[in-house]
Parts: C-alpha cells; structure tokens; sequence
C-alpha cells in the first residue's frame, strides 16, 4: 500500500525528502533518472555523419605535413607550411617573396609529387601565399 507523501514512521521529514517522495510518486520511480545513460561522443558519430552527406576519407594535417616536407626538401620545407587543403587546393605559407617566385617555377611538377604521394583526387591545385 503506497504511503502518503508526508507521512514517515520517523517523525518530520524534510522537504526535499518530501518533494522527492511526491515526484517520485507522480512519475512512478523513487529514484532519479540517469541522465548520463544515453550519452556518447561525437566522435563515435562522426563517421556515419560524414558518410551520409558525401565526405568520407580525408586526409590528416600530420600526413599532409610529412608529405610536403618529405618532397619539398630540407630548405624549401624550413621556408614554406602547409596550411589548408580546402576543395582540393593545398594552401602553402611561403616566408620570402623570392622563395614564392621560386615555387611559382616548380609548381607543376610539385603538384605531381604531391598527386602522387597524396591522391590525385584529393590534391587538385597548389596556392601560395605569403605569409
């Protein structure tokens, strides 16, 4: 038999306890709901999110990074950083003008490289800027 939200063998009762016991009552549990137990991480999505609009793959900065200075060489990677790959255009920072000049030269044959290291389908241009 269900005992009434006030009463308590024990003498007065305090009224959270009291408020807890009527809320309890009117929802039909005692105790409160876990609110952490349909909780997951974006990351466990994110695959399936990505999928479903059409982006999957991808490729990683740190992989990007190793790439470039792998082709580039020891003095032009010292003076350029990847710093996007947007829509299959790789953004490179160059530190000098003259060293961008440089670039502008080898381009053609450095977006091969890249093609072939990277994917032809995910490296479609090179762009430079200073910075």
């Amino acid at each position: 038999m269900p005992r009434k939200p006030g009463s308590k063998k024990e003498g007065k009762i305090s009224r959270r306890n009291m408020r807890a016991d009527i809320v309890g009552q009117w929802v039909g549990a005692s105790r409160p709901l876990d609110l952490n137990k349909n909780i997951s991480k974006p990351a466990d999505h994110i695959e399936a999110i990505l999928e479903t609009i059409g982006v999957q793959g991808g490729l990683d900065e740190d992989r990007v990074k190793e790439a470039w200075s792998s082709l580039a060489g020891e003095l032009i990677a010292k003076q350029t950083e990847p710093v996007s790959l947007r829509k299959g255009c790789l953004t490179l920072k160059v530190l000098q003008p003259a060293m961008r000049y440089h670039l502008e030269q080898l381009k053609p044959g450095l977006l091969r490289k890249l093609q072939s290291e990277l994917g032809a389908d995910n490296v479609l241009s090179l762009r430079l800027t200073i910075g």
